[in-house]
């Protein structure tokens, strides 16, 4: 009988799915967040990567 009242007391299993909730909302959350500005976040790469491209082909003017 008490262990009974001692498992209906104890408040780990419930924290554990408490926390557990809030990693899942905010892993929810990032996936949403990048997934709206990945293809902004790509499109701005790709004129970087570009302009690198392009600054690394142009040939130096002599001295």
């Amino acid at each position: 009988m008490r262990e009974i009242r001692r498992f209906l007391s104890d408040e780990r299993g419930p924290e554990l799915v408490e926390w557990a909730i809030v990693t899942v909302i905010l892993v929810l959350a990032t996936v949403l967040i990048l997934s709206a500005i990945g293809t902004e976040l790509g499109d701005i790469y790709q004129s970087i990567l570009d302009l690198l491209r392009q600054i690394g082909t142009t040939p130096r003017q002599p001295t």
